[in-house]
């Protein structure tokens, strides 16, 4: 079962809490179809995200088996899972994700852009420095979008901004872990890059991100300014934790296993539906 686990990359669902958010933030965790929609929009965007994975890994196999960590990690470069097989399970899944989405244009739109977005990334935009990290970034705001969707709530532009940065902030570092992990041959775009820009769009995506989270919370429930000071200590750590020489290229390994962050997290989750 492993091996279907990293392929549908279930460890990465939790990017997809993000739909969530929306929900947090008007305060309706007391409203059960409210509750119920934002799942459902969880459970879309879960499908959407594996389909893609899968499919990224079928047209990225050449050079994911010649990537140092790749080769060995991901099932179809390992070949522990069968193409064929691979092309089932993303057929099935574009399936049930087309019965779930069929009644719910706003849904079904926003899924049609994250496959079209991630369908482009594949093939251009990730050959294209910078691009790419912004095409990757935007993937975050759909999430916030579908979340407010299912709601029929405005994306605040506050919300939009901070999300966008927040994710701009990780992807950077993803990139960078790469270029010095693995070296510029690792990925076509990382020959276009230097670590001293990265760490420029590094340091202004995690001052953008805390200036925006603030003025967002502020906007909306003065007491929610408790937690910023989390906001601030969780993207200056995550920062500082990425300069040691065992931090890997996976953002949710990282926040994953990083026990503080995820007690960060607890606190600013309490703080948030206390308010």
């Amino acid at each position: 079962m492993n091996k279907f686990y990293q392929l549908l990359r279930i460890n990465h669902y939790i990017k997809n809490f993000l739909v969530f958010a929306p929900l947090l933030f008007t305060s309706r965790l007391s409203n059960n179809e409210d509750m119920f929609n934002s799942l459902y929009a969880f459970i879309v965007f879960c499908i959407l995200a594996s389909s893609v994975y899968i499919i990224n890994d079928i047209l990225d196999l050449n050079s994911d088996r010649i990537h140092p960590l790749k080769k060995k990690s991901k099932p179809l470069a390992a070949e522990i899972i069968t193409v064929n097989t691979a092309k089932i399970i993303f057929i099935l899944l574009i399936l049930i994700l087309l019965i779930l989405i069929f009644f719910n244009n706003n849904v079904m739109i926003t899924s049609f852009t994250y496959l079209f977005l991630n369908f482009i990334y594949t093939i251009y935009l990730k050959k294209i420095p910078y691009i790419d990290i912004i095409a990757l970034s935007s993937n975050y705001i759909l999430r916030i979008y579908m979340g407010c969707a299912v709601l029929m709530v405005d994306l605040s532009i506050w919300m939009g901004v901070t999300v966008f940065f927040a994710a701009l902030f990780i992807s950077t570092i993803k990139r960078r872990q790469e270029l010095l992990l693995y070296g510029p041959d690792s990925r076509e775009v990382l020959k276009r890059y230097s670590i001293k820009n990265l760490k420029k769009i590094i340091n202004i995506s995690a001052l953008i991100t805390i200036i925006f989270y603030s003025l967002y919370v502020f906007s909306i429930n003065e007491k929610l300014i408790l937690t910023v000071p989390l906001v601030i200590y969780g993207v200056l750590r995550y920062m500082n934790r990425s300069k040691k020489k065992n931090f890997s290229d996976s953002p949710v390994n990282e926040i994953i296993k990083d026990k503080q962050n995820i007690l960060l997290i607890l606190i600013w989750f309490l703080i948030i539906i206390n308010s």
